[in-house]
């Protein structure tokens, strides 16, 4: 059968039951009230505000990673502290941008996202690789001609990307969508392997009720992970299901939920609509269950599971929900387990960002304006420093001082007229300093926790 091109993917239009509805948000900013972030030195920055609803307590070291693509502000990818300061912010103008993290390539840390143009849930467009300086390492899209998908990039121990994308076959009289996992080398995208679950998955499997459309999105592939051993684990939404492929076949090892487990679940351990499934060391499964739409309970929960392959058996460990709003979130969605056994929420279609510590109590919460989502959402350590210069801007007198994604700032000296002149602790994104009244020039100097300089602005006339 002849590969189906991204442009005639695309062409299929609204799906059934995808719940990914980017095509009902606007992509480019908009808003001007207090839910927008603006500042002097950086006028072409205007992220949403984050609100932190708890604060933080004994949370895992790093910053939170989110993506907002709705409500007020730029949709864009949003590194912020504890306190809800901006540390980096990357707008997109006339797209969608998911799935923001950092991974590790070549044994560095690297930012890693993609970014393009939804259709209910069918995305077509391209991941991208920054370094610690923010420079792009790659970009590229899937092989084939088929669509780059917005679900998942995820890094392996190789170096390879591993991908989503999806393909359109006939069925029934119908079409039917595909999910299709691909992995490529880095940074050229040349494809190594694929595996499609229309060759693997029947269409029966699926848990939608609802009279298939002519373009029936049957798996809804989400999710790809790298398990302990090696092989791959596959979330498909819209079966219930994990699936373990096997990486040199392609064989389904096993089932994970839906019509044809191949485990039984323990009280509390079901999932429906779930994004988000990752296999960790020593038998535990992660998960976000979605739990709709349609919904199949009254909330949504971020779930770690036991998983018994010799018996066959799931068990549950532990399961966390937002309080005191009840979320239920009908898409999107992420269950991050952190180093310190602490476990990151993002909840998806609704706007909150949850730590857990490892007896559930949350020691973090933050959320974006009323309106505002992200796919997923993460805490990760991270260490910036940008390859551009620091931005300065003076108006009415007053100096603004900011430097678009350096971690390492403490303080902001001042150079006034070509002379050292005051040291100005950092005050969050930006810091205002007070040149004197005879000067005639300014400039500053970023300085680390030592003193020592880490870059320089241009130099303003006052």
């Amino acid at each position: 059968m002849r590969e189906v091109t991204r442009r005639e993917l695309l062409r299929a239009g609204a799906l059934l039951a995808v719940g990914v509805p980017f095509a009902r948000v606007a992509f480019a900013w908009a808003g001007t009230g207090e839910n927008l972030q603006r500042f002097v030195s950086r006028p072409d920055l205007k992220p949403p505000k984050v609100t932190v609803l708890h604060a933080s307590h004994g949370s895992a070291p790093g910053y939170v990673f989110t993506a907002p693509s709705s409500g007020p502000g730029q949709s864009g990818a949003m590194i912020f502290d504890d306190s809800g300061e901006l540390v980096w912010f990357h707008p997109v103008l006339g797209k969608a941008l998911t799935d923001f993290k950092v991974q590790t390539f070549r044994g560095k840390p690297v930012l890693t996202w993609w970014e393009g143009k939804d259709v209910d849930g069918v995305g077509d467009g391209e991941w991208v690789v920054l370094d610690t300086s923010y420079r792009q390492l790659a970009r590229f899209t899937a092989a084939r001609g088929l669509p780059g998908d917005l679900h998942e990039f995820t890094i392996s121990p190789e170096n390879t990307a591993l991908v989503t994308s999806n393909e359109l076959r006939p069925w029934n009289g119908r079409r039917v969508i595909g999910g299709v996992v691909q992995e490529l080398t880095l940074p050229d995208a040349r494809l190594l392997w694929e595996w499609r679950s229309l060759d693997h998955v029947a269409v029966e499997e699926t848990e939608i009720k609802a009279q298939p459309g002519p373009r029936f999105d049957y798996f809804h592939i989400n999710a790809i992970d790298v398990a302990p051993d090696g092989n791959l684990i596959v979330s498909a939404r819209n079966t219930w299901t994990a699936y373990k492929i096997q990486r040199r076949t392609g064989r389904v090892l096993w089932r994970l939920g839906g019509k044809k487990s191949d485990f039984a679940f323990g009280a509390g351990a079901h999932f429906e609509w779930q994004h988000d499934v990752r296999e960790h060391p020593g038998g535990l499964v992660s998960v976000f269950d979605n739990a709709a739409a349609p919904a199949e309970e009254l909330q949504s929960r971020a779930l770690l599971l036991r998983l018994d392959e010799a018996h066959r058996r799931v068990t549950l460990a532990h399961a966390y929900v937002h309080r005191p709003q009840r979320v239920l979130s009908h898409f999107f969605g992420s269950t991050q387990l952190l180093a310190d056994r602490h476990v990151f929420v993002g909840w998806g279609g609704a706007p909150y960002m949850t730590e857990f510590g490892p007896d559930g109590t949350v020691v973090f919460d933050a959320a974006l304006p009323h309106g505002g989502q992200s796919y997923r959402s993460f805490r990760f350590p991270w260490s910036g420093l940008p390859a551009d210069r620091p931005a300065l801007v003076v108006q009415a007198g007053a100096a603004y001082a900011s430097w678009n994604g350096a971690t390492e700032v403490a303080s902001w000296q001042l150079l006034e007229d070509g002379r050292k002149t005051q040291v100005v602790p950092r005050a969050g994104f930006e810091t205002k300093l007070l040149p004197g009244s005879a000067t005639r020039t300014v400039a500053v100097a970023a300085l680390d926790s030592g003193g020592a300089s880490l870059g320089t602005s241009p130099t303003v006339s006052v």
